[in-house]
């Protein structure tokens, strides 16, 4: 049975920065990403270049067809909220999503969240990628990626670095 994946934008900009987009296609086969995102991918930002998500492979784009659901909370960006729609009217089983605010959202309306630095982890331990702390640090060096202390040591342990 396959497994339907949303994202937001920061994960696929992280992935991008460091290389690794091909992972969403080897860990989850095709992800979604609701147009809104798409067309913040496509505006480069000072630390990230313009994307065009459908230049990847294992990525297609999809508005939401159904009316806006009233919980999900206005004080997200137009990208987390449709992705957070999206996820809830495809019954996604997992939505791809870095901010606080939005993973927090995700939760509380019942969805599994996982950001780029769990996937990282994950690719890790399914020998799909090597160290995941390089990666870490040139998130948190170049793209200006927050990553407390605290958590970057919880990922050093988690991955055996």
């Amino acid at each position: 049975m396959p497994v339907i994946v949303v994202t937001d934008t920061s994960p696929i900009r992280a992935l991008n920065h460091v290389g690794l987009m091909g992972l969403c296609q080897s860990m989850y086969g095709q992800v979604i990403v609701p147009a809104i995102v798409a067309q913040e991918l496509r505006r480069p930002t000072l630390t990230c270049p313009a994307i065009e998500i459908t230049d990847f492979p294992g990525f297609s784009v999809h508005a939401p067809e159904s009316k806006q659901p009233l919980n999900i909370p206005n004080d997200l960006d137009a990208g987390e909220t449709q992705a957070l729609w999206l996820a809830m009217e495809m019954h996604a089983d997992l939505i791809l999503i870095d901010e606080r605010r939005g993973t927090a959202a995700a939760l509380k309306l019942g969805l599994v969240a996982v950001g780029v630095l769990g996937m990282l982890l994950e690719a890790k331990r399914e020998g799909l990628i090597g160290p995941v702390l390089p990666l870490v640090d040139r998130l948190i060096a170049e793209q200006h990626f927050f990553v407390s202390p605290k958590l970057r040591q919880h990922i050093r342990q988690l991955a055996g670095e």
